[in-house]
């Protein structure tokens, strides 16, 4: 038993707000139930064709760029906390105008307004998480919010599929009121985090979170290793969009539109329930690894997890397969934001943040049109080829990118 106890202790003793954000991120995930069911309600609900919807699913994730670059800065330069609020309120307010509107074209554009907003208020958030905490407990902390988007996760795309079949409306609405909720609980609980530094102490330091002047693209040519990690991770962000996009067109094609949604629903709910259950063993077993090589590990899991679906047509192996590229989106998640918070300046720590976003997130705003224009010729399973070919590849060239940062590191204490 004391055994099993053991791996809650990264979970203990984390500062008061840790644990109100993690209480947010739940009350915000039972309520998303607009984003899984996004390439569902372009083609089933507004009328778009499969290429259609794909450029329009792209151009949600494509906003994220200059949202994110926006919300970075302001996160930098001004309160964290009160930029993260408004612009998840602008977020829910988008969502719940859409519940009161016929369906049309214009439903499409207020989600993309709350794709922007979404996506300004992400690096404000990442950077709170990072301030928050310290080397030592930091993957705690990360995986502790992780979990709690997923413990809401677990239950929002039953519901989601549920409303979308017969409340339509309730699915806008309910999005928009448990993400105000969640808005409430930060903005009662928990204070400013943004840093104060004297700039000139902390150029002489060797920290890896040391303050940095100038840009943030200045200060991030000073840590080519981030850009570097960022481009590998782009293509294996285009692989695990096929989640998103190409896995509900693939079970509507396997059980027919009502059946399909229902079991997108079932999939994405099994995935966050592997995430509740398996996460804190996970982490226990990883830890003791480097963020880039846990990050390599995951690459295997998606490939074969979603690899597998190119020979399967039954509703248990799409489960396992559920299963294996959930392990490996846990082993991503919970050491991706470890590794860029352990190696970004704190003077631009948002920024940063969001500058990584970007150059990962290009993999997953191109993965549904490439993927759309794609299908238009071609089978829906061999999506599922090509996706096992570029996270094996992606899989090495991380590992490779592992054994050189260990190298770096090494050479850097020798110096000192």
């Amino acid at each position: 038993m004391q055994h099993f106890m053991d791996y809650f202790n990264d979970y203990r003793g984390l500062p008061r707000s840790i644990y109100f954000i993690f209480l947010s991120r739940i009350i915000n995930s039972v309520g998303a139930f607009v984003g899984p069911l996004l390439t569902l309600l372009l083609t089933d609900k507004i009328g778009l064709s499969t290429a259609e919807a794909g450029v329009f699913v792209t151009m949600s994730t494509a906003v994220f760029v200059p949202a994110s670059m926006l919300g970075g800065y302001l996160s930098d330069r001004f309160n964290r906390k009160n930029t993260l609020c408004l612009l998840t309120l602008f977020q829910a307010l988008s969502y719940l105008a859409c519940g009161f509107l016929q369906m049309s074209m214009t439903i499409p554009y207020l989600l993309l307004a709350a794709s922007f907003f979404s996506s300004a208020a992400q690096p404000a958030s990442g950077a709170m998480a990072a301030d928050l905490s310290v080397k030592s407990n930091r993957q705690g902390a990360f995986s502790l919010l992780y979990l709690g988007t997923n413990i809401g996760f677990a239950v929002g795309p039953l519901i989601a599929g549920f409303l979308y079949k017969s409340y339509l409306p309730l699915l806008f609405i309910g999005d928009a009121v448990t993400t105000i909720v969640s808005v409430i609980v930060i903005f009662l609980n928990v204070p400013e985090t943004r840093p104060e530094y004297d700039i000139e102490e902390e150029v002489k330091s060797e920290d890896s979170e040391r303050a940095e002047e100038g840009s943030s693209l200045q200060a991030l040519f000073r840590r080519p290793q981030i850009l570097v990690f960022g481009i590998i991770s782009m293509f294996l962000s285009f692989s695990y969009s096929q989640v998103h996009f190409s896995l509900p067109l693939y079970a509507n094609e396997l059980f027919g539109a009502n059946d399909g949604a229902r079991v997108f629903g079932m999939l994405m709910s099994t995935n966050g329930v592997v995430v509740v259950l398996m996460t804190i063993f996970i982490i226990g077993k990883t830890k003791m690894f480097e963020a880039s090589t846990n990050v390599a590990m995951s690459a295997v899991f998606w490939a074969v997890g979603l690899g597998m679906l190119y020979y399967v047509s039954s509703l248990g192996m799409m489960v396992l397969s559920t299963v294996l590229w959930t392990i490996g989106e846990i082993l991503n998640v919970t050491n991706v934001g470890v590794y860029i918070a352990n190696n970004s300046p704190k003077s631009h720590r948002a920024r940063f943040n969001s500058l990584y976003w970007i150059i990962s997130g290009t993999g997953q705003a191109m993965g549904p049109t490439i993927m759309g224009k794609y299908l238009l010729n071609n089978p829906i399973k061999n999506v599922w080829a090509l996706t096992f070919f570029i996270a094996l590849i992606c899989s090495a060239a991380m590992f490779f990118f592992s054994i050189n940062e260990k190298s770096r590191m090494g050479n850097s204490v020798e110096k000192q």
